[in-house]
C-alpha cells in the first residue's frame, strides 16, 4: 500500500458543499463524498456505493469498511486509515491510495481514493473524498473496441483500468495539445517510455500499478501520464531536453526495480521534441518506441541486473 500527503493546491473545491459538487463528482467517480474530522461520511453523491444506496452510509465511519484477510495483505489497517483522516484535517494536506473495502454483498473490491481537506470557515471540518473502482471495466467512448496487444486495453477507453492512467490514444491526444505552446515558448518537450516487458506476465499489472503510483509522487502538475500497452508506461516532461530526460531515465532504471514485485528490471526510451521541428505525436511516440527496444536490446549485454536507457537521435 502506498499513500502520499500532499499539500492541498485546490481552494475552489476546499470551499464549495453541497449536493452541486457531489452530482459533478459522481459523473468521473465511482463514489463522490464528504467527511467529519472523524472521517465519518456526512454526506454522498446520489446513487449506490459498494453495493448498497448511499443513504446508508450517512454516519458511517470510513475506517469500518475496510476490508481484512490475505486479499487486504496490502491494504491500510484501520489505526492507519484514521490517521489519515487526522492528518489531513491538522495540517491540511491531500492523500491518495489504494483501499480494499467490503461491498454489501460480502465481496471486497480494489480502490484509489483521494483525499482533499474540506474548509469550512477558517478551519477544517473535514475532508472531500473520491473513490474510483480499479477493478471494474474500463471508461470508454461509445465506439468498437479494438485491442492492443492485449484484451485487457482498449484503444479507445479513456482511462487504463488498472492504473488509472490515460490509455494509449488519449495519451498521444494530450500531448499534442502541448506541442503549439511550446512552440510558441521556444521550448523542448520530452517523451519517456518505462518498459518492463521483462518481468514475469502474471505480475505485469501489479508493476504497472506501482510505476503508475511512484510516478504520481513524483511528477511535476505538468507532466503528462499514460498507460501505452501492458509493459509501457508513458511520461511527458514539458520544458525538458534530452539531456534532463536521459539522467532522469537513468534514475528510473536504477531506482525503481527496488520497489516493483520481484524487481522487475525497468528499460527506458526517450524521444526529445525541439520546438519549431514540426514534429508530430505519432512521430515522437514512435521514436520513444525505437529507443525502449534499443535499450531492451541493451539490456540483454549487461550484466549488473539493472535496466538500459537510450534517447533517440537522428542518424
Amino acid at each position: 500500500m502506498t499513500s502520499a500527503h500532499k499539500p492541498a493546491t485546490a481552494p475552489s473545491i476546499a470551499t464549495s458543499t453541497g449536493p452541486a459538487w457531489l452530482s459533478v463528482a459522481a459523473m468521473l467517480a465511482d463514489l463522490a463524498f464528504e467527511t467529519d474530522a472523524m472521517g465519518r461520511f456526512t454526506a454522498l453523491a446520489p446513487g449506490r456505493a459498494l453495493g448498497q444506496p448511499t443513504q446508508k452510509l450517512l454516519g458511517v465511519e470510513a475506517a469500518s469498511l475496510l476490508a481484512r484477510g490475505p486479499a487486504a495483505a496490502d491494504s491500510l489497517t484501520v489505526v492507519q486509515f484514521r490517521s489519515v483522516f487526522t492528518t489531513i484535517c491538522t495540517e491540511c494536506v491531500a492523500w491518495h491510495g489504494r483501499v480494499r473495502l467490503n461491498q454489501a454483498d460480502g465481496s471486497t473490491a480494489l480502490f484509489r481514493l483521494s483525499l482533499a481537506p474540506r474548509i469550512s470557515g477558517s478551519q477544517v471540518a473535514g475532508t472531500f473524498g473520491l473513490l474510483f473502482d480499479l477493478e471494474a471495466p474500463e471508461m470508454a467512448l461509445p465506439e468498437a473496441y479494438e485491442t492492443v496487444g492485449d484484451p485487457g486495453l482498449r484503444r479507445n477507453a479513456m482511462l487504463d483500468a488498472e492504473t488509472g492512467l490515460w490509455s494509449a490514444r488519449t495519451f498521444a491526444e494530450e500531448i499534442s495539445r502541448r506541442f503549439d505552446r511550446l512552440d510558441v515558448e521556444d521550448k523542448p518537450g520530452s517523451l519517456l517510455y518505462l518498459g518492463f516487458s521483462r518481468a514475469a506476465s502474471q505480475v505485469h499489472g501489479p508493476v504497472a500499478m506501482r510505476i503508475a503510483e511512484e510516478l504520481r509522487d513524483i511528477v511535476r502538475p505538468t507532466d503528462l501520464l499514460g498507460r501505452i500497452d501492458r509493459t509501457t508506461i508513458a511520461l511527458w516532461c514539458d520544458g525538458m531536453d534530452h539531456l534532463t530526460a536521459g539522467e532522469r531515465a537513468a534514475k528510473f532504471c536504477a531506482q525503481f526495480p527496488s520497489i516493483l514485485p520481484e524487481r522487475a528490471i525497468v528499460t527506458a526510451g526517450v524521444a526529445p521534441r525541439w520546438p519549431g521541428a514540426g514534429d508530430d505525436p505519432a512521430t515522437v511516440i514512435e521514436r520513444a518506441a525505437v529507443a525502449l527496444r534499443l535499450a531492451d536490446i541493451a539490456t540483454e549485454r549487461q550484466t549488473d541486473g539493472t535496466g538500459a536507457w537510450r534517447v533517440w537521435q537522428r542518424d
